[in-house]
């Protein structure tokens, strides 16, 4: 497969400069959450974040597409402890130093981090779960990328989360995925959502079994 181009197609340079910009911004910053892009402080991440494990419900290997420094991993596995669940990290993102970061993080896991992007990583085994954003990959991207992820990431009858963050600063609600989702025949076998007012969303599909 060659570089960032999976179907033939390669992801825009201007989408992969601005995951460089994004990666240098978040280095800026001095505080981990933000470092990890998010700016409303440790209870808002919570409330803003947990409901992802409402689509967990065994234990199991997780991979977070855009993993960023690791926080949000981090952040689950201690959540997911809460509830009586033991969660394995993986994490896949662009920016080498902020994977530096995510090892260094979570050290027990060092070989579990990888440097790459979603549209054309070849992942060497496949997951129980698989987070990702909708926004990882330009929206004309998208629908290629779910059916390559569920195809080649999730394990069989594994489950695929997918999350969207609104914006409280900008006034702009989380984006609704299930239409999309439901445009492309796709199943939503869930969905929660998180924040006082409701800022982030999350659906999943379930894999096939084989």
């Amino acid at each position: 497969m060659n570089l960032q181009s999976h179907e033939g197609r390669r992801l825009p340079a201007r989408f992969l400069e601005r995951l460089s910009q994004l990666e240098a911004l978040y280095l800026l910053k001095g505080d981990p959450l933000m470092r990890s892009g998010f700016g409303g402080g440790p209870e808002r991440w919570r409330r803003e974040r947990e409901p992802i494990l409402d689509a967990i419900d065994s234990d199991g290997a997780l991979l977070d597409i855009g993993c960023a420094n690791g926080c949000l991993l981090e952040s689950l596995m201690e959540w997911a402890r809460e509830r009586g669940l033991h969660l394995t990290p993986h994490g896949l993102d662009a920016g080498r130093h902020l994977v530096q970061e995510a090892r260094q993080r979570l050290p027990g896991y060092v070989e579990n981090f990888h440097v790459g992007n979603v549209w054309d990583w070849v992942p060497a085994r496949r997951y129980k779960y698989v987070y990702m954003t909708w926004d990882c990959v330009p929206v004309y991207f998208l629908g290629a990328t779910l059916r390559r992820v569920l195809r080649e990431f999730v394990a069989p009858g594994g489950r695929l989360i997918i999350g969207s963050y609104g914006s409280r600063s900008r006034n702009v609600p989380p984006f609704d995925i299930a239409p999309f989702l439901g445009s492309l025949g796709v199943r939503v076998a869930g969905r929660s959502a998180g924040g006082e007012p409701r800022i982030t969303s999350f659906v999943w599909i379930d894999a096939a079994s084989e």
